[in-house]
């Protein structure tokens, strides 16, 4: 089942009343039943694109030894270069996050690096911010509200993925476990290689590439707030065949200190109870780092929302 494909420009452009609502709910209705979708005419300039996967294909060629030099002054994300080692093979990722100027090293040997993640940065900060409010709106929250409720912007992350090829032998493993993002929305921007699957209905799906698009998915943070009405779908990498895959993810982050439970508006109020307890960010975000440090991390130490849900039969009492 492909997902749905949502035309951003008239709220983009400003346009007519009319055209801009049928966004807002062609996006909503996106996130209430698959979340994931694919937007165009999303404002991230095709240049910037080009310009963005060509650099990361140079910046990962070049020797691990340069590659290690990129790390950040002081953060508490595992940003900088990174490699994971385990049964999902060597990935590699560059991880940036505000402010990306306190990075005290990147390869000379690949110019321009710096200002490229910046500007791509500070677009996707601003698709983000246009996003939620089109997920407020839709949701017919108060004016704002989910704008006001996460407005600690320095915990985004914009994050450069590189899969290895498999050998013939090895097709179809796992490049990435299935997981849940932690966050609010998240942007893809793939090359043209697939892997990419998400999980609807207990089949695994693929997201095929297509130019022009970015992909979008849901956050459990969305998830919770709205009580289970938006879906944080799961999804997985498969390695590629024959080549790299290159890809950049944006995490649309929120404060570790900022408290999530079901709003009333999807739960109290409708007479319907709370599907999770109440948790701080940081509670689900620390167990997804442990994860992105040590790899081999036990599964059951990584924490998914599903550690917060109440049971049915507590609900239903």
């Amino acid at each position: 089942m492909e997902i749905p494909v949502v035309d951003l420009a008239s709220i983009i452009k400003h346009s007519n009343e009319e055209d801009r609502k049928k966004a807002v709910n062609e996006f909503g209705k996106a996130c209430l039943e698959f979340g994931f979708l694919r937007i165009i005419n999303h404002g991230l300039p095709d240049e910037l694109i080009n310009r963005s996967r060509e650099l990361a294909k140079q910046f990962f060629d070049r020797p691990n030894d340069e590659k290690l030099e990129c790390k950040p002054v002081s953060t508490i994300l595992p940003a900088g270069y990174g490699k994971m080692h385990g049964s999902f093979g060597c990935n590699e990722w560059l991880m940036v996050c505000e402010p990306i100027l306190g990075f005290n090293v990147f390869p000379s040997s690949v110019p321009h690096v710096r200002e490229t993640l910046e500007e791509i940065f500070v677009h996707l900060q601003k698709l983000g911010a246009m996003v939620e409010n089109m997920v407020n709106e839709y949701l017919d929250l108060p004016s704002n509200f989910l704008s006001q409720f996460n407005d600690d912007r320095s915990k985004d992350v914009l994050m450069c993925w590189r899969y290895p090829p498999v050998a013939a032998e090895d097709a179809n493993k796992i490049g990435r476990e299935e997981h849940q993002d932690t966050n609010c929305f998240t942007f893809l921007l793939q090359d043209d290689a697939d892997g990419l699957e998400y999980e609807k209905d207990g089949s695994w799906i693929p997201v095929l590439p297509m130019e022009g698009t970015l992909v979008v998915n849901v956050g459990s943070t969305i998830q919770a707030l709205t009580n289970k009405k938006m879906i944080a779908a799961r999804h997985r990498v498969r390695k590629p065949k024959g080549r790299n895959r290159h890809s950049f993810a944006f995490f649309y982050n929120i404060g570790g200190e900022k408290w999530i439970e079901p709003l009333p508006k999807f739960a109290e109020e409708i007479g319907e109870a709370p599907k999770y307890k109440g948790f701080f960010y940081k509670e689900l975000l620390q167990a997804r780092l442990k994860k992105e440090r040590n790899p081999l991390t036990l599964r059951e130490e990584v924490l998914d929302l599903d550690h917060f849900a109440i049971p049915v039969e507590d609900y239903n009492d």
